[in-house]
């Protein structure tokens, strides 16, 4: 069965909306404009006057007899037992109300003509026991087609809303990197223009999942074999050098370098694959934040050491409740520090810091180098991203350490972040929320 279009839900929707509230409207109307109007049968008036005139002729007889106490109870007793309000006006005197015209109300008066003068007999029957045939209108009742109006409206707008706001959703996660992310039943099986969109949505999501997971896998698989020939070059360099000349020993240092900088670009690459294929990381065991910070601080001015660089790491108090994967905390800091070390001039300082703000443990780097320019601050952290100034190819880099250090946090639910110091330098801002061990408040 083929659905409605979303153009013709929201147009019928609001047709129908409109519709109702007006049919509501006009039953309170008609109401209205009915108990204006409303007047009994002429048949029963007839009977009524009928009934009113033999009552008069029996109170007549009792009037002429001089026994008004008996005419009294005579009246007294058809009143209650026909319903009908009767009374006996002197002569002179007649009822204002049976000459009104009244919605539902049946009033007649017979003349009761004695010696004495003529009385009045008054006889009024109520069709609503003194009630009105319609409640009468009030203001309030102008709320109830807008209230229906309100309500319709209300499920329309979230009938389309709803799958509007999943949609949105799935979009936020697949962009986090959650590969996994569909729109789902609740908006492609609705038959509608969202539907469309849902369905085309997922079909986009499965095709980057399979495109991301197939890259990702071939870049790792690349590495993994350029491993083996990687490892077999080194040794037969280290058995070339045995025996060689000094001028013949300098090339295959070179060599050695240049084939060790590519067996650290391997395994750099291998640790982004994993990263990206598995995005998501168990809680882990407790993290001794200030053991590893002072860690990379050794190591760092140990690598620096030649060129006089240093490295400090100030831990602040109530840094140490963090719970991850020990590894992956240590190689992104180790990987922002180390291109930290490198953007250093001689003789410059590399400063790291580890403070709790609020729900987070922010670790910051900063060093002394010549920064980077404003508009490639967010782009830093894309793999082989260099830049032209001094950090680029010829510092030693790969443009790889600072995108497994973006993946590494991202894997924790954190963030990294980076910009210019006022006084030079770069600085690079690693927030990892607080995570406490399971069964713990």
């Amino acid at each position: 069965m083929k659905r409605l279009s979303l153009f013709w839900k929201v147009y019928l929707g609001f047709l129908l909306a409109l519709f109702l509230s007006l049919v509501v409207n006009e039953i309170f109307f008609t109401i209205e404009k009915s108990r204006q109007t409303f007047q009994p049968p002429e048949e029963l008036r007839r009977l009524l006057t009928w009934s009113a005139s033999v009552l008069a002729d029996d109170v007549r007889l009792l009037l002429e007899q001089g026994d008004e106490a008996a005419a009294g109870s005579l009246l007294a007793h058809a009143e209650t037992a026909s319903g009908v309000e009767v009374s006996l006006l002197p002569p002179g005197e007649r009822n204002a109300a049976t000459v009104q015209n009244r919605p539902g109300v049946v009033a007649v008066e017979i003349p009761v003509a004695t010696s004495g003068g003529t009385y009045a007999l008054s006889a009024e029957f109520s069709l609503f026991r003194s009630r009105p045939p319609f409640p009468p209108r009030h203001w309030w009742m102008f709320l109830v087609p807008m209230g229906i109006g309100a309500l319709l409206c209300l499920v329309l707008v979230r009938h389309i809303v709803s799958p509007i706001i999943a949609l949105r959703e799935a979009a936020v996660r697949l962009g986090v990197g959650d590969l996994k992310a569909r729109a789902g039943e609740q908006v492609t099986s609705r038959g509608d223009h969202i539907a469309d969109l849902g369905r085309a949505f997922d079909g986009m999501a499965e095709r980057i999942q399979e495109l991301l997971t197939s890259q990702h896998r071939l870049m790792g698989d690349i590495s993994h074999e350029l491993r083996s020939p990687l490892q077999r070059l080194d040794v037969a360099l280290t058995l070339a050098r045995k025996g060689c000349s000094a001028e013949a020993a300098e090339y295959l240092d070179r060599a050695g370098r240049d084939a060790e900088r590519m067996n650290e670009m391997v395994g750099q690459i291998l640790a982004l694959s994993h990263a990206e294929l598995y995005p998501r990381a168990p809680l882990g065991a407790p993290v001794d934040l200030r053991a590893m910070l002072e860690e990379i601080a050794e190591d760092a001015r140990f690598e620096g050491a030649r060129e006089e660089k240093t490295a400090t790491a100030t831990i602040m108090p109530g840094t140490t409740e963090l719970h991850g994967d020990d590894q992956l905390l240590r190689s992104a800091v180790e990987n922002v520090v180390r291109n930290a070390l490198r953007a250093t001039p001689p003789g410059g300082k590399v400063e790291m810091r580890a403070e709790l703000r609020g729900e987070e443990i922010v670790v910051t780097v900063r060093d002394q180098g010549p920064g980077v320019p404003e508009k490639e601050l967010t782009r830093i952290f894309r793999p082989f991203y260099r830049l032209d100034a001094s950090r680029d190819r010829k510092s030693g880099g790969t443009g790889l350490g600072l995108a497994i250090a973006e993946r590494a946090v991202r894997r924790h639910g954190g963030t990294i972040a980076a910009r210019n110091a006022p006084f030079g330098g770069l600085v690079v801002e690693i927030a990892l929320p607080l995570r406490r061990a399971p069964g713990t408040p």
